[in-house]
């Protein structure tokens, strides 16, 4: 595991104790989900590939 890896599980650690102690929505909570999330980000953005979406993509239901 590198270092984002390693921060990343201790902030999901973080998060889930503080939603088992204050609760899913407590402010505190979606604080640590918010910061998870942006992490999470860093951490796949590398390994995203933008792809152009055409006429027949959009009208797909």
């Amino acid at each position: 595991m590198n270092l984002l890896e390693l921060a990343v599980e201790k902030k999901r650690s973080q998060m889930m104790h503080t939603a088992f102690k204050t609760g899913l929505t407590s402010v505190e909570t979606v604080r640590l989900s918010q910061e998870l999330d942006e992490m999470l980000n860093v951490f796949i953005s590398p390994h995203l590939e933008e792809k152009p979406i055409n006429q027949s993509q959009m009208k797909k239901k």
